[in-house]
């Protein structure tokens, strides 16, 4: 009970985090970094540019199906 969890905050607003995790997601899929930008702009559904790139659809593709 005496554990302390110290939280450090970024001084963004809770929305440009999400954006930049978001864009993070993209990037670790194989997306470039403009590409990771139109998707999060966007806000195409992760889950399912996640479902499209593991079921072996080519990054170009799925990005013109989610855009």
């Amino acid at each position: 009970m005496g554990d302390r969890v110290e939280v450090r905050r970024s001084g963004l607003p809770e929305a440009a985090k999400v954006r930049r995790w978001r864009k993070s997601q993209f990037i670790a899929l194989g997306f470039s970094t403009s590409d990771a930008n139109a998707l999060t702009k966007a806000s195409v559904d992760l889950g399912e540019v996640r479902k499209l790139v593991a079921s072996g659809c080519p990054h170009d593709v799925a990005r013109r199906i989610v855009l």
